[in-house]
């Protein structure tokens, strides 16, 4: 007989943001000090395609998504990131936690970097980060992502990270008035 399931108690976690460190990356919270470098990516017309978010108009948009990060982590119902370089503490992307189950223990995350960062392996430093995190220090079993399926670069990013692909969804949707077929990664903690 299996062992019993317990939902998570995440309350440690949301006592004070954590900070999180690579070889060459700090992940931290959000800051009014990142709105320049968030906008630099967020309006972005290439590095935004194929984002489920709308592409940010303003430095005020990306003001905005700051402060919602801290809304949100408040609530308990988003843990965000600045991926920042250690040396230099330059914020290059952000990355996050959402579709945070407790219950399931389950979680989705999610990442976008700077254009001019892309192709030097930060992201997938990034990734294998959150990847730990989520089963040493925050306790769960299964870890998510969804990227666009024309996404090649992110879905390179999750299979060296050793996650699964687990279906494609044709269609499934609506992205800036188009549909868009996504493909589902996961990893599963295993034990010993």
């Amino acid at each position: 007989m299996a062992d019993e399931v317990t939902p998570l108690e995440l309350s440690r976690i949301f006592s004070s943001h954590p900070r999180l460190h690579t070889e060459r990356l700090t992940l931290r919270a959000t800051t009014l000090n990142d709105a320049a470098a968030i906008f630099d990516y967020a309006s972005d017309p290439i590095a935004t395609e194929i984002m489920t978010f709308p592409r940010h108009q303003s430095i005020q948009d990306s003001i905005t998504f700051i402060e919602y990060n801290a809304e949100c982590f408040k609530k308990r119902e988003r843990l965000a990131f600045a991926i920042a370089l250690k040396d230099s503490n330059e914020p290059i992307g952000t990355c996050d936690f959402h579709h945070i189950a407790p219950e399931h223990r389950r979680t989705e995350i999610g990442y976008i970097m700077r254009r001019s960062f892309w192709g030097k392996g930060y992201m997938t430093e990034t990734v294998r980060e959150l990847i730990r995190f989520a089963f040493d220090e925050m306790g769960m079993h299964r870890v998510e992502a969804l990227c666009n399926a024309v996404n090649e670069r992110s879905a390179r990013v999750m299979e060296r990270c050793g996650m699964t692909l687990e279906g494609t969804f044709r269609d499934n949707e609506v992205r800036k008035g188009i549909y868009v077929t996504t493909k589902a990664y996961a990893i599963v903690h295993t034990s010993g």
